[in-house]
C-alpha cells in the first residue's frame, strides 16, 4: 500500500465527546487517534456539529430508542443566485468561474479579494481578473439559507422531545416520521415509535413551516392519507 493516498477517518459518538481516529494506507493502517470533540453545540442545549461546510451545517442529536438513533438537520448558510440576465448585458458568459464566485461568498472572502478566470465566450476564450465585491454587487443576490430537520425511530417522552424541538427549532421543512396512528399511541410507545399526532405536536413546538411524515407501519396500509390529516391537525390547529 506504500504510496497509496487512501485515509480512512473514523468517528464514534459518545455521551459527551466524539472520538476520532485516522488510518492512513501510506503507513499500514495505523491508528492515529485525534484529540476528543466536545459534543454539545454553545448555541444549542443537545445537538452537536458533525459537518461543518462553506455551505452548509450538518447538525444531529441523540434520541431514546431503545438503542441511541441519530436525528439530523441540516442549515444553510445563504443562497447564492447569479442574474444571468445582468451578464447577458455585460457581455460576460456563464460558466464554471460562477461557481467559484459562489464559493468565495461562501468562503467569506472580502469585497476587494481578486481573483482570475477564464472565460469561455462562442468563438473565443479570455483571461480576465475580476473583483469580488463588484461581482457581487452587479451579478448576485443572497438570501437566507433553508433549514432541514429529519427524524426517524424514537418513541415520545419529554427528553426525545425536548431534543426534537431544540433541533427543529424554524426549520422550513421538518422530516419526521409517523408510524401510527394517535388510537394506537400505547403501541407506538412500547415498540419506540412515534405517533402522527405526535410528529404534529413537536413541528408545532418548534414553529417549522412544512411537516413531511413519513415511515408509516404496514398496519395502515391504504392509509397514508389519514395518518397524514392527523398530523396536519395536530401541527396546524385544524
Amino acid at each position: 500500500m506504500n504510496g497509496y493516498p487512501l485515509v480512512i477517518v473514523v468517528e464514534e459518538f459518545h455521551a459527551q465527546t466524539i472520538h476520532s481516529a485516522t488510518f492512513l494506507a501510506t503507513d499500514g493502517f495505523v491508528r492515529r487517534d485525534a484529540p476528543d470533540i466536545p459534543l454539545v453545540s454553545p448555541e444549542k442545549r443537545h445537538t452537536f456539529r458533525v459537518l461543518d461546510d462553506p455551505m452548509f451545517t450538518v447538525q444531529t442529536v441523540a434520541l431514546n430508542h431503545r438503542i441511541p438513533s441519530l436525528a439530523y438537520s441540516l442549515q444553510e448558510q445563504f443562497h447564492v443566485n447569479i442574474n444571468k440576465e445582468r451578464l447577458h448585458e455585460a457581455g460576460l458568459p456563464v460558466g464554471r468561474w460562477l461557481k467559484d464566485v459562489k464559493e468565495y461568498l461562501w468562503q467569506g472572502k472580502p469585497d476587494d479579494f481578486r481573483f482570475r478566470v477564464i472565460l469561455y465566450h462562442e468563438h473565443h476564450k479570455e483571461e480576465r481578473e475580476f473583483v469580488l465585491g463588484d461581482v457581487r454587487e452587479r451579478f448576485v443576490t443572497m438570501s437566507r439559507g433553508q433549514k432541514l430537520a429529519y427524524v426517524v425511530d424514537a418513541r415520545y417522552d419529554e427528553e426525545n422531545e425536548a431534543k426534537v424541538v431544540d433541533l427543529a427549532q424554524g426549520a422550513d421543512i421538518f422530516y419526521c416520521e409517523a408510524p401510527f396512528l394517535d388510537r394506537d399511541a400505547e403501541k407506538a410507545r412500547q415498540r419506540y415509535y412515534l405517533t402522527a399526532r405526535q410528529a404534529g405536536l413537536m413541528a408545532r413546538k418548534a414553529g417549522v413551516r412544512e411537516l413531511v411524515v413519513f415511515h408509516f407501519s404496514p398496519r395502515y396500509t391504504g392509509l397514508g392519507d389519514h395518518i397524514t390529516a392527523e398530523a396536519q391537525q395536530a401541527f396546524r390547529g385544524s
